[in-house]
């Protein structure tokens, strides 16, 4: 198994159950030695309970909609129905003609009827309804998530998995210890937070990045030779923010911010 498809199609099939035992222990193998494997694995899982609760929510919709109308359903005599049918066969029998007219006098020609600028993208009854369909789940992990985040409202205190699976976790660095702030931080949009830390093997450059939901750069302090740093918070705009402390080259710690 190339690392290539460990990241793309082998986990996709991972999370759809269509890898046979031996491939599933395989990946999984591969997984408990690799941080990155298993980022992918929960975040593709994340993604395909998100798509089918949302299934979920709305088959149960379905069925309490189909229930309040058999609940306020009303008997309707014989003789109601033959006069709607009548009036429906009527209405059908001009609605035909029209489409007839329609067709004739729009009829598009063979020399353009390949052009996909000039075609509609799909066809519903009738030619003037237009259809829909469920679009199938994208295969790969990146697709899932591109598709995840495409349909994530504006709230700025939607939070982003990538960033969110990272908060509060420590790498191996030891150069570094961060005292403050908490990896989880709620304050207001007029104060000042502080971030402070302590060398554990001499002076080393610290950095700070901060983002907001949307992955935008808000803040980049880079080589601060200080043991703390103040951040105004006084004219940032609510929402949720992450952190990124690096010391050198190397990233320390994870956080988020939530400011109201």
């Amino acid at each position: 198994m190339n690392e290539s498809l460990s990241h793309s199609h082998w986990i996709g099939k991972f999370t759809d159950k269509e890898l046979t035992p031996g491939e599933e222990t395989r990946l999984l193998s591969q997984a408990s030695h690799n941080p990155l494997l298993r980022n992918e694995l929960r975040l593709d899982m994340d993604i395909n309970e998100l798509f089918d609760d949302y299934d979920r929510i709305q088959l149960s919709e379905t069925i309490r909609k189909t229930i309040r109308k058999e609940r306020g359903r009303i008997i309707i005599p014989a003789y109601l129905k033959i006069a709607a049918s009548v009036i429906i066969l009527l209405a059908l029998s001009t609605l035909t003609g029209l489409i007839f007219t329609f067709l004739e006098h729009n009829f598009q020609p063979p020399e353009l009827s390949g052009n996909p600028f000039l075609n509609s993208q799909s066809r519903g009854l009738l030619c003037f309804l237009p259809g829909h369909s469920r679009p199938s789940l994208p295969s790969t992990p990146l697709k899932r998530r591109e598709l995840a985040q495409i349909t994530m409202s504006n709230n700025p205190y939607t939070p982003r998995p990538e960033y969110e699976f990272l908060v509060g976790t420590v790498t191996r660095d030891i150069s570094l210890f961060v005292i403050s702030p908490l990896p989880r931080v709620k304050c207001r949009s007029d104060s000042q937070l502080k971030f402070s830390w302590k060398w554990l093997r001499g002076p080393v450059p610290v950095s700070l990045e901060i983002t907001d939901n949307h992955g935008r750069i808000v803040l980049n302090q880079v080589q601060m030779t200080d043991d703390s740093y103040v951040l105004n918070t006084r004219h940032w705009a609510r929402g949720l923010y992450y952190y990124k402390i690096s010391a050198g080259d190397e990233l320390v710690t994870v956080g988020s911010i939530s400011m109201y």
